[in-house]
């Protein structure tokens, strides 16, 4: 019998187990029968958590296409391509700032407790991914560049 068999088979074994024992424990006065019927739904999550996995890139590519229609029926144009430079507005965007970075109505402090509420939502160690670490960074580094006035 080769692994893959073997892991079939004591699959279907726990499984069947598992149920057993939740019947057991409703009829013995142990469990309500509905938690009795969300445990027998555990192993079909199993398949629907794969499928759901197979299906997701596919829906996500469709709902971008739609998106990208709409703004086409509307007459608008579909967004740039991303540059590797960032200016300054892009840069306040991005830390969810607003104001006149000339004029002193941001300061550092701003820029520093901005960048640092959202590198600690999308740092990657988070759940968040190296692109918007990056984006972040980037963001704050142009505007405390602009405000010291290094180049």
């Amino acid at each position: 019998m080769s692994s893959k068999e073997q892991r079939k088979t004591l699959w279907r074994l726990g499984t069947g187990i598992f149920l057993g024992v939740l019947v057991l424990l409703v009829v013995t006065g142990r469990m309500h029968w509905i938690g009795a019927a969300i445990g027998a739904l555990l192993p079909f999550l199993r398949a629907g958590f794969g499928l759901l996995m197979q299906a997701l890139p596919l829906w996500l590519k469709h709902k971008q296409g739609q998106t990208q229609n709409q703004g086409n029926e509307q007459g608008q144009q579909p967004p740039p391509v991303a540059t590797a430079a960032m200016n300054i507005t892009e840069a306040l965007g991005i830390l969810g700032l607003t104001g006149d970075l000339n004029k002193g109505e941001i300061t550092q402090d701003m820029v520093q407790d901005a960048h640092r509420r959202l590198i600690q939502k999308l740092h990657p160690d988070r759940g968040g991914n190296d692109y918007l670490a990056a984006k972040i960074n980037q963001a704050r580094d142009i505007l405390i560049n602009n405000i010291t006035g290094k180049p």
